[in-house]
């Protein structure tokens, strides 16, 4: 490669760990968190919220449709989030959307590991809402225990993919 040439760098492998970052305290927060606990995530939240759109833009940018699409959906989901604005309906419609992004990453054949990310993000927001719909604690539990199989997944791939081969991409 010469000096005037720029290689693309692919966005997915930072966009899996800006997840994986905000899957881990959710995780949390619904396994072991107290009510008060969602005021130290909203931030949070938020900020990786537009932090993954810039990603989305990235992969755009790097000409994948896919990545463009999930990745502004992440965005918006995890922005809306942190910003208190989704309720029963909110997560319910995200969770309908996920679903249509499980069967588009099936039909496209992507690895095994980001449908199951795409499974486990799907679970997250029906648990939520269905928290919200039910206030029972089992979908609080629920949540958790998808946020946190999102983490470990999301950061499987990701190092997967950072690793440029190294560690399969399952």
């Amino acid at each position: 490669m010469s000096e005037n040439e720029t290689k693309k760098v692919d966005p997915t492998a930072f966009g899996l760990f800006l997840v994986a970052a905000v899957s881990f305290p959710l995780a949390l927060f619904f396994l072991i968190g107290d009510e008060d606990a969602v005021f130290e995530l909203a931030p949070l939240a938020i900020v990786i919220g537009f932090l993954i759109a810039g990603v989305a833009y990235l992969a755009w940018k790097a000409g994948s449709n896919f990545g463009f699409t999930v990745f502004g959906l992440v965005a918006a989901a995890v922005f809306l989030t942190g910003y208190g604005a989704l309720g029963f309906f909110g997560n319910l419609g995200f969770a309908v959307l996920f679903i249509l992004t499980v069967i588009w990453s099936i039909m496209a054949k992507t690895p095994l590991t980001l449908t199951l990310i795409l499974v486990f993000t799907t679970l997250i927001f029906l648990f939520v809402a269905l928290n919200s719909w039910q206030g029972d604690d089992i979908y609080k539990t629920l949540a958790g225990v998808s946020a946190l199989l999102n983490f470990l997944a999301t950061a499987y791939l990701g190092l997967a993919l950072a690793s440029e081969g190294k560690i399969p991409a399952i």
